[in-house]
């Protein structure tokens, strides 16, 4: 099975840029679950109630929310925020 890329856009390479070594170490582990497979991994990824097409992948307090785009093969990480706040700019 071919790889996925992960793409970060403009907010969500902000926040991982901002942050601190241990999360962004913490961050690309997430991200290398996601090029193996974007769509399930037991605990950490979900796809998102009522937000067509969109997933999210847990890492403690934070979540990065993405879609994926199958034909391309590519993940593109829209947010990185606290599991608090993600919430919030989705709605």
């Amino acid at each position: 099975m071919a790889k996925f890329e992960v793409r970060l856009h403009k907010r969500a390479l902000k926040y991982y840029r901002k942050s601190v070594e241990k999360t962004r170490k913490a961050l690309t582990e997430d991200f290398t679950l996601l090029e193996d497979n974007p769509f399930y991994y037991p605990g950490k990824i979900k796809q998102l109630k009522g937000h067509a097409g969109l997933y999210r992948i847990e890492n403690a307090c934070l979540r990065s929310v993405y879609w994926i785009d199958p034909k391309e093969k590519i993940v593109h990480v829209i947010l990185i925020l606290p599991r608090g706040d993600v919430y919030k700019k989705l709605d």
